[in-house]
């Protein structure tokens, strides 16, 4: 007779290589279906831990939408020349910015980017199918460290959650919102309109606005000035030479028209004399 202690004695090493492979692929299956700790290499070492940590600027000086649309935002050029065509010409990082305002692109990996901005490369990716609104959160008084992590501690930025649905729809059990902030376990009756409500969540979606651009670095013809924005452009040029200004965005609140001073004052456009091509494209 075959004794089983026997043949496991002289070959141990498959059952090891079962259990290392069964391990391995349960690490895998968990790790396999979304990007948390993707870092990918910015065209600039932007860090975090420096603006939002060491120096203290808040999250909405530079992603301004966060708390009134979908989307936070990517901070247009404006934003960063807003300082940084005053501090910080001295160092490598910030002279590269520099340099791409001054010459209107760049090359990275044998492609040139133009337009005159930095190409950022995207860390946080929903699929197609979800809709996720930033504003909500953020007035519903959820940290930007909630879903980010710890951003203010990050040199170089990474996906801190997995963001998948299991860990969204976590949070929201937690919060009691998935059927209410009312809502009490084995009470039915204290249920009311959630997240879970899927023609609560349709009802109380916006569409984006649509608006139209200039292309990057074609020359503005009367017929697309007509289309994007009637006369602004001749009227940004005439305000810039009426004032002396010597370009933008080295406005001071003071340079800034009435019209202009007027949502200077909501708390949405805090920074807006940094974000004239926000508007003006």
């Amino acid at each position: 007779m075959i004794n089983p202690l026997h043949l496991l004695r002289r070959f141990w090493f498959v059952p090891a290589l079962l259990v290392a492979a069964g391990v391995a692929g349960a690490l895998w299956f968990v790790n396999a279906f979304h990007d948390r700790g993707y870092a990918p290499v910015q065209p600039i070492a932007y860090s975090h831990k420096q603006h939002a940590g060491d120096l203290r600027i808040d999250c909405q000086y530079c992603h301004f939408s966060a708390a009134t649309g979908k989307h936070a935002g990517v901070p247009p050029m404006s934003v960063c020349l807003g300082c940084h065509n005053h501090v910080g010409g001295d160092k490598p990082e910030v002279q590269k910015l520099l340099a791409i305002a001054e010459k209107g692109s760049y090359e990275a990996n044998g492609v040139t980017y133009a337009g005159g901005v930095v190409h950022w490369q995207r860390v946080h990716r929903l699929p197609d199918h979800v809709y996720f609104s930033h504003q909500w959160h953020v007035q519903g008084g959820v940290a930007c460290q909630t879903c980010h992590g710890p951003v203010e501690e990050m040199t170089t930025l990474r996906q801190y959650a997995t963001l998948n649905m299991g860990w969204c729809l976590e949070c929201h059990r937690r919060s009691n919102y998935v059927g209410g902030p009312g809502l009490v376990a084995g009470e039915p009756a204290t249920f009311t309109t959630g997240t879970a409500d899927n023609h609560a969540t349709i009802a109380r979606q916006e569409r984006d606005p649509v608006v139209t651009f200039l292309r990057q670095g074609q020359p503005a013809t009367a017929a697309g000035v007509a289309a994007a924005a009637p006369r602004q452009l001749d009227r940004l040029r005439a305000f810039i030479a009426e004032k002396g200004l010597k370009d933008l965005p080295q406005w001071r609140a003071a340079d800034l028209p009435e019209t202009h001073k007027a949502f200077y004052g909501e708390s949405r456009l805090m920074n807006a004399q940094t974000q004239c091509s926000t508007c003006h494209q």
